[in-house]
């Protein structure tokens, strides 16, 4: 698959608190008082069951296929059935066919209940009110387990699915873009770790043609990666594309330094850099043909996969730093939002805010190398000690750009990716290319 992959908020992720599972059917109004001391009663006897019945109800869920995950989310799903009575049915296309289908769909007669929404649509699709508001049943405790509240999530990250003051999805699949390296290599050659973007291409430059090595592998492919790597390169240099009123404020000088950072890496990248999503480059990685890798935490879990790698306990992981002592990414997740179009808002919901909540979300991450998107996630210490690149990742969301969710980013971003890969090709320079980014933005955002 390639994952355009799963935004400007500083904060530190790590948190505690909060509980698990799900919303509740309508209950008759005349029984209204007894029935929600019931479910409330219910919650606190079963706070990790998904909350509500919906006999009979059938839910359509859209989702890009293809994935290591897919299993994982169908037996999640059929887990949710069989405590609600309800049924999920997936219907899955390549993430490259997911937009245009979902646009199709949810433009026309509808179809669809459950959407999983990539962030460079989101905004479109909550301008164009294809999205259910949520509000409402994420603040009502009898549609969530006792103490579950919008609390319960990472505020950064729950309020990239919020527009206009209403909140219309719940999120996952959050990680960031990180450094793996050989440590073994490293140890081998008296290296230290790459501490700097500098000392990543100087490494890289020290292994490239080494036992037929490349020095690095990264994505170089057109299909949202770029961005990310852009954004988390900007993020550390204490830059956004844009403010908080949707106005350009990318730095010319930051986003040139960015840009060379991919010329420069591109010399010691396996050939082909410009048709490389992220799980090509983690496969270089772990098939032994690069001696680091910068990608998406997810598709570096092929680095320690025994069916995928050869180099599997080889690899140690760092945040992209331009000035040492400043870690810094690109907060990268996935929307889960219901169609406004959908006869049973309820039961998606239900299905949403169990599937999101902690429990659950650790049931993936290992398989996924994510994380979830509520505070007692990070209590899970079986979890923790099972994803060595969390240290990394704590480090860069600390100072941490979100990925951009503005109705206009689905165009902007080919746009950007496309002055990326000119400026390898050695079409443009690194500078030349910051400015035609520069351009796009200012003529879609205004300065």
């Amino acid at each position: 698959m390639k994952i355009a992959t799963n935004r400007t908020i500083r904060r530190n992720v790590l948190a505690t608190v909060a509980c698990t599972a799900t919303a509740v059917a309508a209950m008759p109004a005349v029984s209204a008082s007894a029935a929600l001391a019931h479910q409330r009663a219910s919650n606190l006897a079963n706070a990790n069951a998904p909350v509500g019945k919906f006999p009979g109800v059938h839910l359509t869920l859209s989702r890009w296929s293809g994935d290591p995950w897919t299993s994982e989310q169908q037996a999640a799903a059929k887990q949710w059935d069989k405590a609600t009575g309800a049924t999920i049915t997936f219907a899955a296309v390549p993430y490259e066919n997911l937009k245009t289908q979902q646009t199709l769909t949810l433009s026309g007669a509808g179809g669809y209940d459950i959407l999983y929404v990539h962030p460079s649509w989101f905004g479109t699709f909550a301008k164009s009110g294809f999205l259910a508001p949520i509000s409402s049943y994420l603040n009502n405790p009898a549609d969530n387990p006792a103490g579950f509240s919008a609390k319960s999530y990472l505020p950064s990250v729950l309020s990239q699915g919020a527009y206009n003051g209403s909140q219309y999805c719940l999120p996952d699949f959050v990680s960031t873009i990180v450094v793996a390296y050989r440590k073994d290599l490293f140890a081998k050659y008296g290296l230290s770790a790459p501490t700097t973007l500098a000392s990543v291409l100087a490494d890289a430059k020290f292994f490239n043609g080494k036992n037929g090595m490349a020095g690095i592998a990264l994505p170089g492919e057109a299909t949202g990666a770029i961005s990310d790597v852009m954004t988390s390169m900007l993020a550390a240099e204490g830059n956004y594309w844009y403010n908080k009123t949707g106005k350009t404020t990318l730095n010319v000088a930051d986003a040139t330094n960015a840009v060379q950072f991919y010329i420069n890496a591109s010399k010691y990248a396996p050939s082909g850099l410009l048709d490389d999503a992220v799980d090509d480059a983690a496969l270089a990685g772990a098939t032994g043909k690069a001696a680091m890798v910068i990608s998406t935490t997810p598709s570096l879990s092929a680095l320690n996969d025994p069916t995928k790698s050869t180099t599997v306990g080889k690899w140690s992981f760092a945040p992209i730093e331009f000035a040492a002592g400043r870690p810094a990414g690109e907060l990268i997740y996935w929307n889960w939002c219901i169609a406004a179009k959908s006869p049973n808002v309820a039961a998606a919901y239900s299905f949403l805010q169990w599937y999101t909540n902690g429990p659950q979300q650790a049931t993936i991450a290992v398989e996924g190398s994510t994380a979830g998107a509520t505070n007692n996630f990070y209590t899970d210490k079986t979890v923790l000690a099972k994803l060595p690149f969390l240290p990394a990742m704590q480090a860069a969301l600390a100072h941490s750009n979100p990925q951009p969710s503005i109705p206009q980013w689905s165009t902007l971003q080919p746009e950007i990716e496309s002055d990326v890969q000119q400026a390898i090709e050695g079409k443009l320079t690194a500078k030349s290319a910051a400015d035609e980014m520069k351009q796009a933005l200012d003529g879609a955002l205004g300065a």
